[in-house]
């Protein structure tokens, strides 16, 4: 995602040279340098410093260490789960996979945000 360790360095001293390529593998979440690359925005900010994009950047699609949808829901359906928590991703595939979640497994589905408390003994768990 370009947001920390070295790739800030390498990105702040080769971002304005066009004889530079960016080669970006995998999903760039929203609101990261990653992202903000992928997007072509022409200017960019790094360490404080705006910068502007003269490499070229591009993005390999293939390269993923995460799971895709189809993945997770056949581990979750796989586990007999009986309620769900989606913790991680943007919001509007949290939403529609847990649609799904609760349409094709029937199991409750829960969208926590950030800071949000759950006190695991109230939960009204079915008995599938």
């Amino acid at each position: 995602m370009c947001e920390h360790g070295r790739i800030l360095h390498h990105l702040k001293h080769g971002i304005e040279n066009p004889a530079n390529q960016v080669l970006l593998v995998g999903y760039q979440a929203v609101h990261t340098l990653g992202r903000r690359l992928q997007n072509k925005e022409p200017i960019v900010r790094i360490f404080g410093d705006e910068f502007e994009v003269r490499a070229e950047v591009e993005t390999l699609g293939s390269f993923s260490a995460h799971a895709d949808r189809n993945e997770l829901f056949d581990y979750i359906q796989g586990t007999g789960a009986k309620y769900v928590f989606l913790v991680h991703g943007e919001q509007s595939q949290r939403e529609a996979f847990a649609a799904r979640l609760r349409k094709r497994l029937g199991i409750p589905v829960e969208l926590p945000n950030n800071g949000d408390i759950v006190d695991l003994a109230q939960l009204p768990i079915p008995s599938k």
